[in-house]
């Protein structure tokens, strides 16, 4: 027999002196969802850090449950290092009674669903929550190794509830989107199709409803009732009754009631929640890239408070086409103009976009122009006593002298996991040459696509990145990375000639 949760936790949390694992000391339940109970914890091998801990339910002990509250936990973990729009998990375990319970970040404030509950949200408050996400679900939608491959993950529960309003340095709320517990994972060796119906019906896409093939359409059908509700406090869509009969009904016949006219809203982006409605995945918008071309420029006009930085000024070139952005752009101020190399993640209309920024000599600029130029890519990966990256560019012409452009991407930092992620989903990236002395423009930019099995092992990196635990110490990676380098030099230099 299983010991009840309320039982167990009743027994660690009158006992100070016993330990869940030996390791976590158990207090107050801070939650509860149709999954699991969530208590916060102390962790007593980390300076009785406060974390959150979630207990699979009694009622649902059985194989198939376990399967995907294990599932749901990794997920989180791996997205959660990808994102900071999706809560971190970072402890996976099994209690003396056989229950299955993670460990995740303890955050501070309330969800979404508190909130909408009492009023409507301003739309400075509406489009700044949006954006964050619509952030959070596009790394979700970029995915995660399955088998060598990169799938997809489709949250299938997005709904207020689930979107947790945490308290930010400045007042404000930090979004984190929780509960994968029913995420879908497009493993490329399984079929698409749902096996049963799960989610929640007010919010479910047609064809969630209909348990058919489910893409990132399926999640921003869902996205598209939130929003909705958002502004009204309202689904625009209303069953006759509510079970899932009725709610099947509406979502496939009923058309959505349009935005009250009172709202103001720009008609790009009422335009933009009604395309979200469709009935058919084929007439939404395809990806979240979509939607925030239309979020970000609303969201920094009603946000800025009429500051005009640098900042804001960099901010707005995402609106222009790539090959525009990168145009207008200048070294930045706060580097050296010396003969470096550094990454750099650029926004602009087609999408997020790494780069790679170097200065070189005047010469050394004009031999390597696109049409004559092979750029060989090579990842290498140190897990201890850091987790990082250095990322190898070799530029060669058979002309010229070839060059080197190493840089290192430390995975526990925004940018370094920014910067891999985004390589991963677009499976490209540009390295822009600037002149010695002439910060004003590149001069040469040259596109380089990231072969698949390069694709792979950087998502690989990631997976093991997100594992690692322990106190921060790049400089011993970049040192064993750098030798490691110095080591292959020759080879990587002998491998590219022969292929040339």
């Amino acid at each position: 027999m299983f010991k009840p949760i309320s039982d167990l936790v009743k027994s660690l949390q009158k006992d100070s002196q016993e330990l869940l694992t030996n390791r976590y000391k158990i207090g107050n339940l801070v939650g509860k969802g149709a999954m699991g109970q969530v208590y916060k914890a102390f962790d007593t091998n980390n300076n009785d850090t406060v974390v959150a801990i979630k207990f699979l339910s009694q009622a649902l002990l059985d194989s198939k449950m376990r399967d995907r509250f294990q599932k749901e936990a990794k997920i989180s973990a791996l997205l959660g290092e990808q994102s900071d729009h999706i809560v971190r998990v970072k402890d996976y375990g099994v209690d003396d009674s056989q229950v299955p319970f993670y460990v995740m970040e303890y955050l501070e404030g309330y969800d979404l669903d508190q909130l909408v509950k009492k009023k409507p949200l301003s739309f400075p408050k509406f489009l700044s929550l949006i954006r964050q996400i619509c952030l959070g679900l596009e790394c979700a939608h970029n995915g995660i190794l399955v088998n060598n491959e990169l799938a997809p993950i489709i949250h299938r529960d997005i709904k207020p509830s689930n979107i947790f309003l945490a308290k930010d340095e400045k007042g404000g709320h930090f979004v984190k989107i929780l509960d994968f517990g029913i995420a879908q994972i497009h493993n490329p060796d399984e079929s698409l199709t749902q096996k049963s119906f799960m989610g929640t019906p007010e919010y479910c896409s047609p064809e969630q409803m209909a348990e058919d093939e489910l893409k990132a359409t399926s999640d921003i059908y869902s996205l598209g009732v939130l929003m909705y509700q958002m502004l009204t406090q309202q689904t625009p869509i209303k069953a006759e009754a509510h079970n899932f009969q009725s709610w099947y009904k509406a979502h496939n016949e009923f058309p959505p009631k349009k935005l009250p006219t009172y709202l103001e809203l720009p008609k790009d982006l009422d335009d933009l929640i009604m395309s979200c409605l469709h009935k058919s995945p084929a007439r939404r918008p395809q990806n979240i890239r979509e939607i925030l071309k239309v979020i970000i420029p609303l969201d920094r006009e009603y946000n800025s408070d009429g500051e005009i930085n640098q900042k804001s000024q960099e901010a707005s070139s995402a609106l222009l086409p790539i090959n525009t952005v990168y145009r207008q752009s200048f070294w930045p101020q706060d580097k050296p103009q010396k003969k470096i190399v550094f990454p750099n993640l650029v926004e602009a209309q087609e999408g997020a976009f790494s780069s790679l920024w170097s200065m070189l000599e005047s010469d050394e600029v004009l031999h390597f122009q696109p049409k004559s130029t092979f750029c060989f890519t090579h990842f290498m990966f140190q897990a201890t006593p850091h987790p990082m990256i250095l990322w190898v560019n070799l530029l060669y012409n058979r002309t010229y002298e070839p060059k080197w452009l190493p840089c290192y991407l430390d995975l526990k930092t925004d940018i370094g996991a920014q910067i891999s992620t985004n390589l991963i989903s677009q499976k490209k990236y540009h390295i822009l040459l600037f002149e010695l002395g002439h910060p004003s423009g590149y001069k040469q930019k040259l596109t380089v696509n990231v072969a698949s099995e390069k694709l792979k092992q950087l998502q690989n990196f990631l997976l093991k990145a997100s594992s690692w635990q322990g106190e921060g110490q790049p400089e011993g990676s970049k040192i064993i990375l750098k030798k490691q380098f110095e080591s292959v030099k020759k080879t990587i230099l002998a491998a590219v000639a022969r292929a040339k």
